[in-house]
């Protein structure tokens, strides 16, 4: 049955802010709005997501875990088994664990089902947490968390805002979202209704919307509170400062002492059943269930993201990945239409090239057939000069003024790309009251807080408080260094080893192919090389995303925000070198450090590889292909297939588990909120979904000259990405933790070198990599023909060589370069060497001044947004100044207190 059976979609739904577009007549979906309660639903029944003696108590958090016991038939009754140590200290763990979230202000209730396997009967135990309102009051003001204020002094501002679109938006988008509702760019409605909103304050709670209400704060934000108090809550009975391993719900997942914690769910992710309903009966949708169909149907590929529910469901970093993602794969839409003309282009160019043909016609020299020199110091043989034929095809159909363009086009459009993007963040970040959010703001993380001595404390002037803070440790930095080094080390050893591989490959083919595989020698030695060089890459990935978490929980940062940048920045350096390393060499060293048949260029006695005529350009492209294409299948068969294998495994383990009180331990099914968001898997951060894209992003951008369809196929893969992606979010994740922030953080600097690096890349590709330099100069000098090009490209060898029957004899063969008698540089190979430094300097000068002079131009914030966050600001502080005046009364006294402990050490010490 087809979703326009199911629901009249004409028209779509529009869920406005206050209004209750949740009960819509006919087989409309109901749609909540973003705060409100679900009310009972006969196809689900959503008070199993409240506790079962208190149905006022909304479960905000789960937590589960295993244990072990026996039926004792004697007794007629089970006792958990306590056969070691670490099974009694997991349960003292986890009373004192429970036993200081309960002073906290925690509910919490407990569900049991149990398991035959065997003699023993496994028991799996459920940990249902509700924050209370006091205690959600006081760790929201600790958290600053931002609430609406009932006063909106802003409207005048606001109503002058006007939208900012393209040409592009209106025209192509406009078009593509006629007719629903939903789906147009719900940025700019929420412009039109955005209010003001201040950091939450107890003894200012009635200055906030709806502060008395039970849905005050939302599902997200009652998750990220408590979240919050699990990793700052201690289980053990004298928690000592300094030892920040008895602290924390991390440790006590890293120990077996819980199995899981997560937030659940609203409801289920699949429509409800309309069958046998009369057509004015009311159907309503969980957030769930509506960004299931509206957002990751995979029918909707082409239509605007629901960010604002998303942001609501999911918290504000996925929000955020999402809208970047969503604005890089529209931006893509140019530079994929204008690759692709390029790429036709460049294909047309190969019909009637004469470096082509004087390579792949055996009779362009006559009867003389040409011998290229030997790849390999032994059992290499010669090479006719047609056997090249298929790697300078490719070659030369990027050796044209096309692809000179192309490079030019990116590089304006990368700083477009950002530019624009910078724009667009903080107007979500203003929308999302998050634009005034710093990372001084950002409270320190509970892992760090505990390692402070009671005085290891700074005064902050952006919150006007106390906080915990300690001296970076040198050690630790150096330490942390170091591994990175030694890992990129490992890095360029593993490259070292398929080049050494790729050299040994081609002897053994080229010794033992015959017929006609011989003259693919060195493209079967290129692909198994490359094939093999794509498993090392995501093999090394694996093991150093692991070693780079322990290295940075061991540094111990104080924000959540400074370790997150931190890891990424290690992670990102290894993956650079990993991903990109093999296109550097093959760019840059394998074609112009390889010597001459006179004075090979060695490395640790192994002579280096060299490209044939034509250059190494058409063996770059080639692996690009591999690589780039390879990695964008294998990430999205990994993203899709490995959740849905676990949560199978998951369900495949629980499905057995029978309720604990039940003495006839009859089976059930999975019907409980709880049991079914544990068997999905779970996603830990964002890192690996920025990395895939930023990765993409640099081989769509640094080496197009060589591959100038990139941009076609990142923006395929990401139409794929954005809804595999929901999917994986909606169904087959568990619900993430909410977290704050008002940017993609570290990741825009990160693109912002990478486009720096794309436009010296492509100059050097342009310049030495490819001929493109060459034969234009060659042209210039030789009215303008390429007739004779080939020939005045190849230089003499003289002396022992194998030849093309193995034998060994002494005589000549060609190689490709400009050298006169002996391997000397020809006055010609002085002359091109000038000309390509003199294009890399003119092309990087130009292009680099002209991205310069659009990031000047163009604002990072529009003019009036940020009339209007300052307006938001000084609204805010002005209303809460009352909080303020008491909070430095208060810091003063502490300010005082820590002075005198301070010099009551000193005095000791």
């Amino acid at each position: 049955m087809s979703d326009s059976d199911v629901f009249n979609l004409e028209g779509g739904v529009q869920a406005e802010e206050g209004v209750d577009a949740g009960h819509l007549s006919g087989f409309t979906p109901s749609v909540p709005s973003e705060e409100q309660e679900p009310p009972p639903a006969e196809d689900y029944d959503y008070s199993l997501h409240y506790f079962r003696a208190d149905p006022e108590k909304r479960i905000d958090f789960i937590l589960s875990y295993r244990e072990v016991i026996e039926d004792e038939e004697e007794c007629g009754e089970k006792t958990p088994i306590q056969k070691t140590g670490k099974e009694l200290d997991a349960k003292k763990k986890r009373r004192i664990f429970e036993e200081n979230l309960e002073r906290k202000g925690m509910c919490i209730e407990r569900e049991t089902y149990d398991k035959n396997e065997g003699s023993d009967i496994k028991r799996i135990v459920y940990v249902k947490i509700h924050a209370t309102k006091d205690c959600l009051f006081e760790y929201a003001e600790h958290l600053q968390v931002k609430k609406l204020l009932k006063i909106d002094p802003m409207k005048i501002f606001r109503d002058e805002y006007k939208e900012e679109r393209s040409w592009f938006d209106w025209k192509l988008f406009s078009t593509l979202h006629r007719g629903e509702k939903f789906y147009k760019d719900e940025i700019w409605d929420e412009m039109k209704n955005h209010k003001i909103s201040a950091r939450f304050a107890q003894n200012k709670a009635e200055r906030f919307i709806n502060y008395d209400e039970p849905g005050f704060f939302t599902t997200g934000e009652r998750a990220y509170i408590v979240s919050y108090i699990l990793e700052e809550t201690p289980f053990s009975e004298e928690n000592k400062s300094g030892q920040k391993d008895n602290v924390g719900i991390g440790y006590l997942l890293q120990d077996d002492v819980y199995s899981s914690w997560f937030p659940l769910h609203d409801g289920p992710y699949e429509l409800p059943s309309v069958e046998d309903r009369p057509e004015d009966e009311k159907v309503f949708l969980n957030d769930r269930q509506v960004l299931s169909m509206f957002w990751s149907d995979w029918g909707r590929w082409f239509k605007y993201q629901p960010l604002n529910r998303c942001r609501i469901y999911f918290g504000d970093t996925v929000a955020m990945y999402f809208a970047w993602l969503g604005f890089y794969t529209k931006l893509l839409i140019v530079p994929a239409i204008v690759g692709t003309i390029v790429f036709c282009y460049d294909i047309y160019s190969i019909i009637g090239n004469e470096v082509v043909e004087a390579i792949c016609n055996p009779h362009y020299f006559g009867n003389n057939t040409i011998y290229i020199c030997p790849a390999c110091d032994e059992e290499c043989k010669v090479q006719p000069l047609t056997s090249f034929c298929s790697l300078n095809r490719i070659a030369n159909a990027f050796n044209n003024g096309g692809s000179v363009f192309f490079a030019i086009f990116i590089s304006f459009w990368s700083a477009f790309f950002l530019e624009f993007w910078k724009r667009y963040q903080i107007t979500l970040a203003f929308l999302w009251s998050k634009a005034d959010f710093l990372d001084a703001q950002e409270p320190a993380r509970p892992e760090y807080a505990v390692t402070c001595e009671e005085d290891d404390v700074r005064f902050n002037p952006i919150t006007l408080r106390f906080e915990p803070y300690r001296e970076p440790s040198i050690f630790k930095t150096i330490t942390a260094v170091s591994v990175v080094i030694i890992t990129v080390f490992v890095v360029i050893i593993t490259l070292i080893s398929i080049i050494i591989y790729k050299i040994a490959v081609y002897s053994v083919f080229d010794h033992m192919a015959s017929g006609s595989l011989k003259p693919y020698a060195s493209t079967l030695a290129s692909v198994t090389g490359s094939t093999i060089q794509l498993i090392a890459i995501t093999v090394l990935s694996q093991v150093y995303a692991w070693l780079a978490e322990k290295i940075t929980l061991w540094e111990n940062f104080r924000t959540e925000t400074e370790y997150q940048n931190n890891l990424t920045v290690k992670r990102f350096i290894f993956e650079f070198f990993n991903y990109y390393g093999s296109c550097f060499y093959i760019a840059f060293v394998k074609g112009n450090f390889a010597g001459t048949p006179y004075n090979y260029t060695r490395l640790f006695g192994i002579r280096l590889d060299s490209c044939g005529p034509g250059g190494c350009l058409g063996e770059l492209a080639e692996n690009l292909a591999i690589i780039f294409l390879g990695k964008q299948i294998l990430n999205n068969f990994q993203e899709l297939i490995i959740p849905m294998m676990t949560s199978w495994w998951s369900r495949r383990n629980s499905n057995k588990y029978q309720a604990g009180t039940d003495k006839e331990q009859i089976a059930i099914t999975m019907t409980t909120p709880w049991e079914a968001d544990n068997d999905l898997a779970e996603q830990e951060n964002l890192f690996p979904e920025y990395l895939e894209m930023v990765i993409q992003y640099g081989f769509a951008t640094m080496f197009v000259v060589a591959f100038p369809i990139a941009p076609l196929f990142a923006l395929i893969n990401n139409v794929v990405e954005i809804r595999l992606d929901a999917k994986k979010y909606t169904e087959l994740f568990k619900r993430p933790i909410p977290i704050n922030c008002m940017s993609i953080g570290i990741w825009y600097g990160i693109l912002d070198y990478m486009a720096s690096i794309a436009i010296i890349t492509n100059a050097f590709v342009i310049a030495f990599t490819s001929d493109f330099i060459s034969q234009i100069l060659w042209k210039y000098n030789h009215d303008n023909s390429l007739s004779t090009y080939v020939e005045g490209h190849l230089s003499t060898f003289s002396g022992e060589i194998l030849d093309i029957e193995g034998n060994l004899v002494n005589d000549t063969c060609k190689y490709w370069d400009y050298r006169l008698e002996h391997g000397e540089a020809s006055l010609w190979w002085w002359k091109l060497k000038a000309v390509q430094f003199i294009f890399v300097v003119v092309f990087e000068h130009f292009v680099f001044t002209i991205v310069r002079l659009i990031d000047l131009l163009i604002p990072d914030i529009p003019e009036k947004l940020e009339a209007l966050i300052h307006l938001e600001d000084s609204f805010a502080r002005e209303m809460m100044k009352e909080v303020i005046e008491i909070d430095l009364e208060k810091l003063e006294d502490i300010r005082n207190r820590v002075k005198v402990k301070k010099r009551q050490r000193q005095k000791y010490d």
